[in-house]
């Protein structure tokens, strides 16, 4: 029984040591409040690639809670992103940013935001870390 004990534990271990998979991290944010546009890089630091899933991108005001975010919502489909590579967005204009209902906010008056970046949103992707998919931070 012993013995049976440990070769199940063996085979546990390095099945989880051989066991590749892709990591999705926002690397960088950047939002242009002149051109009214934000830009987003998501990067694959796993071991494997990433298939393909939704990117959530929020941009609301700084002030707004908790419970009235999301303000302005943006879903984007990314294809894959091969090991060691990064999903660019390319700059996504303001206007395609959808309100949340009852929302007044005008983003094209905004010189500061909160932008709330969710890689992987719907978790189609099993990676390493779960826990660093998402960016939240002012600009």
């Amino acid at each position: 029984m012993k013995k049976y004990l440990v070769l199940l534990l063996c085979v546990a271990v390095l099945t989880a040591a051989g066991c590749k998979k892709p990591d999705l991290v926002v690397q960088d944010v950047h939002v242009d409040f002149d051109a009214n546009t934000v830009t987003i890089r998501v990067g694959n630091v796993g071991d494997a690639n990433a298939g393909e899933h939704l990117t959530y991108i929020e941009i609301n005001r700084v002030s707004a809670s908790d419970a009235a975010k999301p303000e302005t919502q943006y879903s984007a489909n990314v294809s894959s992103v091969p090991v060691g590579t990064a999903w660019d967005s390319g700059p996504i204009p303001f206007s395609k940013f959808s309100p949340r209902r009852g929302s007044t906010i005008d983003l094209g008056s905004l010189t500061e935001a909160n932008v709330v970046v969710r890689a992987d949103a719907k978790g189609m992707v099993d990676e390493k870390n779960e826990n660093n998919n998402v960016y939240d931070a002012n600009h």
